[in-house]
């Protein structure tokens, strides 16, 4: 491996964070056409982490819903800046993460036990016959 120079411009920066985070067992599910964001996730989960060099805009929020953290980089940073911004933005994944399936678990367990009780679903319907 070579030696990373002391500041990286924020090109270098940002392939620094997505090679970590591929290091930490994030593979690339997705990459825009100008290549300036990337989507990462876990193996076999539906969430994905952005890098970037921009905030999120409406169409990629419409385009990838299941973005849950963004890690955006702008300004050159040192080799153990992005290692720091990259254990940050891990952290805050599996923190929503957790929270996104545990909404997801508790809307089926609630739909599940409406259902179950003749109460109306989803579609508003009773579920008794």
């Amino acid at each position: 491996m070579t030696a990373l120079p002391a500041i990286l411009p924020p090109a270098a920066a940002l392939a620094h964070a997505v090679a970590l985070l591929i290091g930490r067992g994030f593979a690339v599910s997705a990459r825009n056409t100008r290549g300036d964001s990337v989507y990462l996730r876990p193996e076999g989960c539906a969430y994905s982490l952005r890098v970037s060099n921009h905030a999120r805009t409406p169409k990629q929020r419409r385009n990838h819903p299941g973005a849950l953290v963004s890690l955006v980089i702008r300004q050159p940073r040192r080799a153990a800046q992005v290692a720091d911004l990259v254990a940050a933005a891990t952290r805050d994944f599996a923190a929503a993460r957790a929270r996104r399936e545990l909404q997801a678990s508790g809307e089926a367990r609630a739909s599940g036990e409406a259902q179950a009780s003749g109460e109306a679903g989803p579609s508003g319907a009773s579920s008794r016959k």
